[in-house]
């Protein structure tokens, strides 16, 4: 499969086109536990960069998501457009069952929490699991 070069990529407009893009970058999972990061344009363009965070923990710790707070600010007001302000996707991968954890549930929020805490838009939280990708619903 090709990925798309985000520059040519269709805009990111709707939830099913975030989810389609989830699946091409990033797709079922092969790592125990990783944290993937898109970022979005005001336009609906993604970034060219993707940043995977590599074992994070099973429970979201406090440090990490007041550094990820402090981070998203900065990048989200630099993406910012005529149109929007940047906004974020955060994908969970994980090996093993494809239902939503508590652990996934718990990721999700402090991730929602970050978002708010630094004023970024988040576009959702996906879980990838080795039976393919899904969006984590909203508490």
């Amino acid at each position: 499969m090709t990925l798309p070069n985000p520059a040519d990529a269709p805009l990111l407009l709707t939830d099913d086109d975030v989810l389609q893009r989830v699946e091409q970058l990033v797709g079922p999972a092969a790592a125990a536990r990783q944290l993937w990061i898109m970022f979005v344009d005001g336009d609906g363009r993604q970034s060219p960069v993707i940043v995977p965070i590599s074992d994070i923990p099973l429970r979201p710790e406090l440090r990490v998501i007041d550094d990820l707070a402090a981070g998203l600010r900065d990048l989200c007001a630099q993406l910012s457009t005529e149109v929007g302000g940047g906004s974020v996707v955060f994908t969970l991968e994980r090996l093993g069952r494809d239902a939503v954890l508590a652990g996934d549930r718990q990721w999700a929020a402090a991730l929602e929490q970050a978002c708010h805490r630094a004023g970024a838009s988040l576009r959702g939280v996906y879980l990838s699991t080795s039976g393919g990708v899904h969006r984590i619903p909203p508490p």
